[in-house]
């Protein structure tokens, strides 16, 4: 044990910017990695509990969870440099010139970050969401919006993730944000067809539809007050129109109101509904025709 505390007091003696210098460089490792354990625990607890409260929702969570991480690991970047002995005047004019190199070359990566953060306030789209961007591969359930990319369920149970800036700047269709929605069906019918007794065996498939939303004009004509569930009635009844004379057949419109959770089905057996109506009517859906006049030469 005297040797070892001789040897210790040399090397004291004799390398004593050695011995701090590790001793630095022990210490900001230790606060290097507690920092970073420190910063993937919190960001892992926002997202999976109800850390901040029960008013954030699941559309602002998972930003929330990656601004925190990201906040944590500047500030023990900062701290390690500090326990280095770098002077702080020195480590804000690093970070301002590494922030504008950073910036300049990751324009889309902060287009990103701007997107993100214009889809949170604006809130185009909200978890729990069936939306449509642009494309079938992405049409589907919006399962997470993230500081640079979404992530989208799609139809086949595949996770798409889309870059914010795309989802920004392209059209977006949101199929989830209202709880009913019209069903627009085209049907035509020949030239032959006694249009009349048409529109009649239409409305009456429409009138005869289950889960069709009944129409109520007095509360139709009620203002919504803010707050309160919207009632499940429809803005219109169902109403069926002559829209235009095609080349092969008179295109008739029908409208009526689902409700959007199963307006897939619904809609698909409206089709099939019409189809039978027609046929036990004897009213023809003609094929596409042309006539082909012959010159004799």
């Amino acid at each position: 044990m005297e040797q070892l505390a001789e040897r210790w007091t040399g090397l004291r003696e004799n390398f004593p910017t050695l011995l701090g210098w590790s001793g630095n460089l022990l210490s900001a490792l230790i606060i290097l990695v507690v920092g970073i354990m420190i910063g993937r625990w919190l960001s892992a607890r926002m997202r999976r509990t109800n850390l901040g409260g029960h008013h954030l929702d699941a559309t602002l969570r998972p930003v929330l969870a990656s601004t925190l991480f990201y906040v944590i690991l500047a500030m023990t970047i900062y701290a390690v440099l500090r326990r280095l002995g770098v002077d702080s005047t020195s480590l804000l004019a690093v970070f301002g010139g590494a922030a504008l190199a950073i910036g300049l070359a990751l324009r889309e990566t902060l287009a990103n970050i701007a997107a993100g953060v214009m889809l949170l306030f604006l809130r185009p789209l909200q978890v729990g969401d069936f939306v449509d961007i642009g494309s079938s591969q992405t049409m589907g359930t919006v399962e997470e919006i993230g500081l640079f990319t979404s992530t989208i369920r799609n139809m086949e149970n595949i996770a798409v993730y889309v870059p914010n800036s795309s989802i920004w700047g392209n059209r977006v269709q949101n199929f989830g944000r209202h709880a009913i929605r019209k069903a627009i069906v085209e049907i035509g019918v020949g030239y032959d067809t006694d249009l009349d007794r048409a529109v009649e065996v239409l409305t009456e498939v429409l009138d005869g539809q289950p889960g069709l939303l009944p129409f109520d004009a007095a509360a139709a004509s009620q203002p919504t007050i803010e707050g309160e569930p919207a009632p499940q009635t429809a803005p219109s009844p169902p109403e069926v129109y002559v829209m235009s004379f095609g080349d092969s057949a008179i295109i008739l419109s029908c409208r009526c109101w689902l409700p959007s959770d199963t307006w897939l089905k619904r809609a698909s057996d409206l089709r099939t509904d019409i189809k039978r109506a027609l046929d036990r009517e004897g009213i023809e859906i003609p094929f596409p025709q042309r006539v082909v006049h012959m010159r004799q030469g």
